[in-house]
């Protein structure tokens, strides 16, 4: 009875010492110093007590040395990881970008533009040099009758002519020139911009065809999938065939559709080579945004912006600006010229010219016929007022485009926010129908009214997103912030910089025998693994897991 007491209190010690971890002798004698359970401690001799006690704690010691100590804090090391960006994805920007810088320069219309304002340059050299003397070697030769007879005469002529008065004509002239030029250089930048939303409008057609493609193809699929599944239960007397005949028309019908987007897919591939001098894989067109910074912040920003940066307002005003110095280029001929004037005719037979160097000024005033300058300065007053005509026409057609595609903008962005809603809830409006269907409550009908409900919306919002962007795309050309004059090509590079991988869209079915979303409206490239680098809290390990 006591021997059992004994054991008892030793194993409440133990327990005790087992919980508190400690490995004192001192805090065990605390823990058992005196009897406090009746009927345990109080039973047994001390010795015994003791003794199994000590026995207890030198058994534990081991275990309690080999407690892990607490670990070390973590240090930050560079470890590896895998991303989800698309090798193949960044290969085909890249070349799109290059494209595009290619473009810029070298386009046809591009190239045109660029010599014509070579030409406009040549233009000026030619009227700043008009104040420069003018050389001018001549030869004639004839004979004269004289009383002596008839003699012949060869003379060679050497004239140097400056002009020193000319009313402003020759100012004005220069003045002209040097409007010309920076009106070809604002015809330059507007076809800059015009070329580079062509070229990335062709992008997004490209884009759209290719994706509404896949939808069709991917409806068609989905149709095959339930009518396989429908044929069974026919064969099991479960079903009639009607819904079978539907949903072989339906599937008909989904493949018609992805045909005609396959051909209107290659009209848009045919006007992108057109720009790009290359052609994609299907599936690796990089995704296109523009950055928010481009936009503006209201409908009287964009109007300020395009008034202030539109290339056809600036061509427009040096028009003008040209048209007032013909008017007094064509009023500086009234008035008379004074030129220097120094000639030399060498004669060797002295025939006709014995006199060395003649120097001199010269006054000329050209009267003409009475009408003739007249008729130049009311020409060139007409071409002024005709140019300001069509500068106030400009600028209307320039706040007219800049306000409509504001509001177009602000209007696709709320129809693409309904048709997403839209899809959404028309994909769990098929995937309740398909549920009941297998649940032996509904009918293939129903679920193929509700597919195509989805597959009409899904094709809907393609179409949204893409007119989207290429109305932002046209905002931004109006207002300036595409291409501005002097930019480089990290700018286009922020078109695709900051493009977001658009939210998947739920499904349009979800497959029979597998409930996994359909991805029909990711726009995500063929998924490809690269390393890259990132800060990792634990020590000598090298990660390797998605990104």
């Amino acid at each position: 009875m006591s021997h059992s007491s004994g054991i008892c209190s030793d194993r409440c010690c133990a327990s005790r010492v087992k919980r508190s971890g400690s490995h004192d002798m001192s805090r065990l004698t605390r823990l058992c110093p005196t009897p406090s359970r009746p009927g345990c401690a109080s039973m047994q001799p001390a010795g015994l007590t003791w003794t199994v006690a000590a026995a207890l704690v030198l058994g534990c010691l081991p275990a309690l040395a080999q407690t892990p100590s607490a670990p070390p804090p973590p240090s930050l090391q560079l470890a590896q990881r895998l991303s989800t960006n698309s090798l193949a994805g960044n290969s085909s920007q890249q070349r799109l970008l290059e494209a595009l810088q290619t473009m810029v320069d070298n386009y046809p219309e591009i190239l045109r533009a660029k010599a014509a304002l070579a030409a406009a340059g040549q233009d000026l050299n030619t009227a700043e040099h008009a104040r420069w003397p003018n050389f001018k070697v001549g030869t004639n030769s004839g004979s004269v009758n004289r009383s002596s007879g008839k003699e012949n005469y060869n003379a060679i002529n050497a004239e140097v002519r400056m002009s020193l008065l000319d009313g402003g004509a020759i100012s004005a002239n220069v003045r002209s020139a040097e409007y010309q030029q920076a009106a070809q250089a604002s015809i330059l930048q507007g076809t800059r911009q015009n070329t580079l939303l062509e070229a990335l409008t062709a992008l997004l057609e490209l884009s759209r065809y290719e994706q509404k493609a896949a939808i069709a193809a991917e409806s068609a699929n989905i149709i095959a999938q339930l009518a396989k599944i429908e044929e069974r239960r026919a064969e099991l007397g479960a079903v009639g065939r009607n819904d079978l005949r539907q949903a072989a028309s339906r599937q008909s019908s989904a493949r018609a559709q992805q045909l005609s987007l396959e051909s209107q897919r290659a009209v848009a591939l045919a006007r992108f080579t057109r720009y790009y001098s290359f052609s994609p894989a299907t599936g690796h067109l990089p995704h296109l945004s523009v950055p928010a910074q481009w936009l503006p912040n209201s409908q009287a920003q964009a109007l300020q912006q395009s008034e202030a940066s539109s290339p056809e307002l600036q061509e427009i005003a040096q028009q003008i600006a040209k048209a007032q110095a013909e008017v007094e280029r064509s009023e500086a001929e009234r008035f008379p010229t004074l030129e220097a004037v120094a000639s030399h005719t060498y004669d060797p037979k002295g025939v006709l010219f014995n006199d060395g160097t003649r120097m001199g000024l010269e006054l000329n005033w050209n009267f003409g016929n009475g009408f003739e300058v007249r008729d130049r300065i009311r020409k060139a007053m007409n071409e002024l007022q005709s140019q300001q005509a069509q500068q106030e026409a400009v600028l209307r057609q320039v706040r007219e485009t800049a306000a409509s595609s504001w509001g177009r903008v602000q209007a696709g962005r709320a129809r693409v926010s309904e048709l997403q809603a839209a899809v959404a809830e028309a994909g769990g409006a098929f995937d309740g129908r398909r549920r009941l269907l297998e649940a032996g409550r509904g009918s293939l009908s129903q679920v193929l009214d509700a597919q195509l409900d989805m597959q009409n919306l899904m094709l809907e919002l393609a179409d949204a997103q893409h007119d989207q962007r290429i109305n932002e795309l046209q905002l931004v050309r109006t207002t300036g912030s595409l291409l501005p004059e002097g930019s480089s090509a990290l700018r286009m590079h922020q078109l695709f910089l900051h493009a977001q991988v658009p939210d998947r869209t739920e499904s349009m079915a979800r497959s029979p025998q597998h409930s996994q979303p359909l991805a029909l409206l990711t726009e995500r490239p063929a998924l490809q693994l690269r390393f890259a680098r990132h800060i990792d809290t634990y020590p000598h390990t090298t990660a390797a897991s998605w990104w």
